[in-house]
C-alpha cells in the first residue's frame, strides 16, 4: 500500500480513536458515594438524620450468620423510624447527569407471632427526587414484607411484580441510566426490571435518600427490618460495559497496525 493510501486510511479511523478514547475516559470515571450507613454502627454518627419512636439499635453477628446491622423495628401501632440523607443541588444535578444507585443490604424480620405482612407501609429504602415539577417528586423504592411462612417479599414502589425470597439477607440494587432515565432492579445481582420509572406522588420538598420502617393501622409487634449496608452514588449508571469497548479498542488498533506495516 503506497504512504497516501496508508495515510487516507488513517485518517478514516481517527474518529473511531477520539470516540473510544471519550468512552473509555468515561469507562474509567469512578462512581462517588455521596452517603452510606454501615453495619452496626448508629446511623446519626454517618451522617443520617432520624426522626420516629420505634425500637432501633445495634445488631453484631445476626443469627450468627457474622453480618452486622442496624434494626429498625416496629413496636405495634404507630411507632416509625427513618433515617435520611438530604442531596444537595449540585449533588441532585450530577445524580441526574451522570446516572445513579441505591444499594442495600437487608434481611426483613417478621412479626412476632409470625403472620402474612403486606409490602404497603413497611420496611423500604427509597430515592425520592425533586425534579423542580410544582408539587409533585418522583418516587423510586423497594418495599419489603412477609409470607405466611416468613419468607422475604419484595416489589418496587407501586409497580411491578412481588418476588419471594428466602428468610435472612439479601443484596438489592436500583442502577438509574440518565439516557433512558429508567432504573434497573437487581436481586443478589441478577437483573429483575430493567425499565423501572418509578412513581410521580403528589408532595414537594427536598430530594433525599431514606430508610427505615413505616407506620401501619395495626400493630404487628417485632416487624421491621435489619439494614447492614445503605448506600447511594453517583456515576455508575452512565458508565459502559469496559470488557465490550476494551476488545473493541484491541480490535481496532490491531487492524490499524497492520495496515501500517503493510505500508
Amino acid at each position: 500500500m503506497s504512504p497516501l493510501i496508508c495515510l487516507a486510511v488513517l485518517k478514516r479511523y481517527t474518529w473511531l480513536l477520539v470516540c473510544l478514547g471519550f468512552v473509555f475516559i468515561k469507562s474509567a470515571h469512578a462512581s462517588t458515594v455521596l452517603f452510606n450507613h454501615t453495619g452496626a454502627a448508629n446511623p446519626t454518627t454517618e451522617g443520617w438524620t432520624t426522626s420516629g419512636s420505634s425500637e432501633n439499635g445495634a445488631i453484631v453477628d445476626d443469627l450468627g450468620t457474622g453480618i452486622d446491622a442496624w434494626k429498625v423495628i416496629e413496636q405495634g401501632g404507630a411507632n416509625s423510624r427513618t433515617y435520611n440523607q438530604t442531596l444537595t443541588t449540585t449533588q441532585l444535578s450530577d445524580a441526574l447527569l451522570t446516572g445513579w444507585t441505591l444499594d442495600a443490604t437487608i434481611r426483613f424480620v417478621p412479626p412476632d407471632p409470625l403472620a402474612d405482612t403486606p409490602l404497603s407501609n413497611n420496611a423500604w429504602c427509597t430515592f425520592l427526587v425533586d425534579e423542580g415539577v410544582t408539587g409533585s417528586r418522583d418516587l423510586y423504592g423497594i418495599y419489603f414484607g412477609c409470607d405466611v411462612d416468613g419468607n422475604t417479599l419484595v416489589r418496587l414502589y407501586s409497580t411491578g411484580a412481588t418476588y419471594t425470597l428466602t428468610p435472612g439477607y439479601h443484596d438489592y440494587s436500583l442502577v438509574w441510566d440518565p439516557v433512558t432515565q429508567l432504573a434497573s432492579f437487581f436481586i443478589d445481582g441478577e437483573l429483575k426490571v430493567s425499565d423501572y420509572a418509578g412513581a410521580t406522588i403528589p408532595n414537594s420538598g427536598t430530594s433525599r435518600v431514606y430508610w427505615g420502617d413505616n407506620t401501619t393501622t395495626n400493630a404487628t409487634t417485632e416487624r421491621g427490618a435489619h439494614y447492614s449496608y445503605v448506600g447511594f452514588s453517583i456515576g455508575t449508571a452512565a458508565a459502559p460495559e469496559p470488557n465490550k469497548m476494551l476488545l473493541l479498542g484491541v480490535a481496532l488498533v490491531a487492524v490499524m497496525t497492520r495496515r501500517r506495516r503493510s505500508c
